[in-house]
């Protein structure tokens, strides 16, 4: 036995002491995974969060806020992270976004059109805007906070970071004289 394989086995020993046969068993048996997604929000609480989150970060040269997996993001943070009363306002803030869309349109939030869609969202960061500014003691709008949670999950996504902010985890050679033009990538308008 090599020196690293006794540490292991005492290192586990030493945690492992005191602990009953059924606790023991608990930490060598591997349990059903636990599927992220479809856990905690309903399928209407699903559709809408998908389609806010691609209404604030659409599908363009680089996937949107849906491919990358940002629905199961929010639903893991709301489920597991946030606080009872930061749950419920996020739950009554997407039941409110398809109240008001209903009484605009007929239809939830996530089938009404981009037009609509991009109107309602732009309608509650004003009235968020507002809110903070007539009050800093408030607590953060839920645009602004779902939008928060968003761009949380998208920039920290594979997709996010690798396609959208182009990182690199080992960086190639350092060029301090590149023409910018080879080292970022260009809008449509040429800038």
């Amino acid at each position: 036995m090599d020196r690293r394989d006794l540490l292991k086995v005492l290192g586990v020993t030493a945690t492992t002491v005191g602990l009953s046969p059924d606790q023991l068993s608990a930490l060598i048996t591997q349990g059903p995974r636990r599927l992220i997604g479809s856990a905690f929000f309903t399928a209407e609480q699903r559709e809408a969060v998908a389609a806010l989150s691609e209404a604030i970060i659409p599908e363009t040269d680089t996937p949107g806020a849906v491919e990358a997996g940002v629905v199961d993001f929010i639903e893991v943070i709301a489920a597991e992270w946030m606080r009872s009363d930061e749950r419920e306002r996020l739950m009554r803030g997407l039941s409110d976004v398809d109240e008001h869309t209903e009484a605009l349109t007929g239809v939830r939030f996530s089938y009404a059109g981009e037009a609509m869609q991009t109107a309602i969202l732009t309608e509650l960061e004003a009235e968020g805007r507002a809110l903070m500014k007539a009050d800093d003691e408030v607590p953060t709008p839920f645009f602004q906070h779902f939008r928060s949670l968003v761009l949380s999950g998208y920039y920290t996504s594979e997709i996010g970071m690798e396609q959208e902010l182009l990182w690199q985890e080992i960086p190639g050679r350092f060029d301090g004289c590149a023409d910018l033009s080879e080292v970022t990538r260009q809008t449509g308008d040429g800038r």
